[in-house]
């Protein structure tokens, strides 16, 4: 059992906690239960994995993760063999306040070509300079849960896979393509790829003249929502140039909503034309 917080393999976890680490190591951290399980599903098997029995083995679900990632160990080598850690030696590689007993490392997913099986995408996302964890893990979540299939980042977003966003995602990373640091050249190229006119790219901007829900998000289309701060950012209004600002209709004094709120209204507008014409009804 690993007892110290000391422990070189501890220290090794810690460093994933800064974007430093995660780019030397090219891995990330993922804890909980939940996400891991997902990483699982999807096909990914960690590198480093902790636990604490006391800790992990209070919930049928967590034992049989455990058992899962020691057999997959055992049967392919490909999986880390699980190390048994006292509470206080797992609480310092946790970048959580109360750890749920399972710690794992996964190998950045790193993809640069958009791939073959996504070029009948009908609407992709760009993030444009978003530097908030919460926000950007809350709108990856809500991405993928209205249909996105591919999600675009500008090199001044915060960074992906930072322990705080990997959680408000929710496993998301495993499952949405991501493509990370695009400038503006290479996301108009992605674009065009996914058969997405430069036309209909739509970009969110308070006090835009087209209301989101004017938008026919039936033809293959790219929405960028931009850090509501500061509004869109060198990479976003390169990207945005052949298309049309759009914005929520708000009453009262409300001027805008954050980024991960502006993005789910509209995405699930785009959700709910879909449904629409599929018979899904409103």
């Amino acid at each position: 059992m690993i007892e110290s917080p000391s422990n070189p393999t501890i220290k090794a976890l810690r460093a994933l906690h800064t974007s430093k680490g995660r780019r030397e190591q090219r891995q990330f951290l993922v804890e909980g239960v939940r996400a891991i399980e997902d990483g699982v599903k999807a096909g990914y098997w960690p590198q480093v994995c902790l636990y604490n029995y006391d800790l992990l083995g209070r919930t049928e679900r967590g034992r049989a993760l455990l058992k899962t990632l020691i057999a997959q160990h055992q049967r392919a080598g490909n999986s880390a063999l699980p190390l048994e850690a006292s509470e206080r030696a797992l609480a310092a590689a946790s970048d959580t306040q109360q750890p749920q007993g399972l710690v794992a490392v996964f190998p950045l997913i790193e993809r640069t070509e958009v791939t073959p099986s996504e070029q009948s995408a009908s609407l992709a996302l760009v993030c444009d300079d978003i530097q908030d964890p919460g926000n950007m893990g809350t709108l990856l979540r809500t991405a993928e849960a209205a249909g996105v299939t591919s999600v675009f980042l500008t090199p001044n977003c915060v960074d992906v896979y930072s322990p705080k966003v990997v959680r408000a995602g929710m496993g998301v990373h495993f499952r949405l393509p991501l493509y990370v640091e695009r400038t503006g050249a290479q996301i108009e190229r992605d674009l065009r790829t996914l058969g997405i006119e430069s036309t209909q790219v739509f970009a969110t901007e308070a006090g835009a003249t087209t209301p989101y829900d004017a938008v026919d998000w039936l033809v293959p289309s790219a929405l960028i929502v931009s850090n509501e701060a500061h509004g869109l950012g060198a990479e976003g209004k390169r990207i945005a140039q052949g298309g049309r600002s759009i914005s929520i209709p708000m009453s009262g004094g409300t001027e805008s909503l954050n980024a991960a709120i502006a993005g789910a209204v509209i995405l699930f507008e785009a959700a709910r034309q879909r449904r629409v014409r599929q018979g899904g009804g409103s």
